[in-house]
């Protein structure tokens, strides 16, 4: 196998259409550069290489069983493996450690299709958070609401998606989950004050028939004169790109298809006694009030043509 991968890695190198399936030394010796820097620039820094490569739905898997993708791919992303990838790279205490750290937020344990945190209100989010990877600062950024969302052995029966999931009945998440969100409202407002390194998971308006409101993550990195986002998007060439976080906090208010409910924001959590560990934190310390009153109404504004389409990721 050792000498599959080299013979591939080889290959690769001579013809940048192959498939890439290890990180780069350039990127590795980047983010060894920026070890002791706050957690949004050494984001920026390990996922800056990835700037403009292709979308790709779907794009890892266990390597084998129900899912037999690579876990790990560095030539095209979709929004859950740029993400993924990135916290490893940037939470490790190296980044050639990044497995570790993207399978203890992949996995509820041994890595396993059954395993996997599939969906994120359900599984995703609730285990990074009690692993201890990050924490909810939804709060913190602005006035927030409250979502319960109740999914039952019905739903999942009611939902064309699930056939995209080899799960037996057993294994399907079913209760009651809350999460904390900003509205679009307080979303756009909250904008300035999301620091650099957090994790923007956009939700949208709970379905009955359907388990699953996240449809996209994104990160947020420093800007030169406001926070940016970096993140694998449908949107316009379906590719790795920047987009001024204030836009898209205001482009989620034109989702007609399936309109947006807001985001929540959490912030990864600093990994051991480092020398990033020491910087002052960029998390605001003060909780907001929570949100009170009828969510706000937009009307769809039209689009500039970048950003045509209803972007489900």
């Amino acid at each position: 196998m050792l000498g599959l991968l080299l013979g591939l890695a080889m290959a690769r190198a001579q013809d940048p259409s192959l498939p890439r399936w290890t990180l780069s030394s350039e990127t590795v010796a980047a983010v060894r550069a920026v070890a002791d820097r706050p957690i949004g620039e050494r984001i920026d820094v390990a996922t800056r290489a990835w700037l403009g490569l292709p979308y790709q739905n779907e794009i890892t898997g266990e390597g084998s069983g129900p899912d037999g993708d690579a876990p790990a791919r560095y030539d095209r992303f979709d929004c859950m493996s740029l993400l993924e990838e990135a916290l490893g790279m940037t939470l490790a205490g190296d980044p050639l450690g990044a497995p570790a750290i993207r399978d203890a937020l992949r996995y509820a344990g041994p890595v396993g299709y059954t395993s996997r945190n599939h969906f994120m209100e359900a599984q995703w989010i609730p285990n990074a958070i009690a692993s201890g990877l990050l924490e909810d600062i939804t709060d913190r950024v602005g006035p927030a609401r409250t979502l319960q969302h109740e999914v039952t052995l019905a739903t999942w029966n009611n939902w064309r998606g699930r056939r995209r999931f080899q799960l037996l009945d057993a294994e399907l998440p079913l209760g009651t989950w809350s999460v904390r969100y900003l509205d679009l409202a307080a979303a756009a407002e909250a904008a300035p004050r999301i620091p650099p390194g957090a994790v923007v998971v956009t939700m949208r308006v709970p379905r009955p028939w359907s388990p699953v409101i996240t449809t996209h993550v994104s990160l947020v990195i420093p800007g030169a004169t406001e926070p940016m986002m970096r993140h694998a998007t449908r949107m316009g060439k379906q590719l790795v790109r920047d987009d001024r976080l204030s836009w898209y906090m205001t482009h989620l208010r034109d989702y007609v298809n399936w309109p947006a409910l807001g985001v929540m924001i959490l912030m990864p959590r600093e990994q051991g006694p480092t020398r990033a560990a020491l910087l002052p934190s960029l998390v605001p310390s003060t909780r907001f009030p929570d949100a009170g009153g009828e969510l706000p109404q937009f009307v769809p504004q039209p689009l500039a043509p970048l950003q045509v389409g209803d972007d489900p990721a």
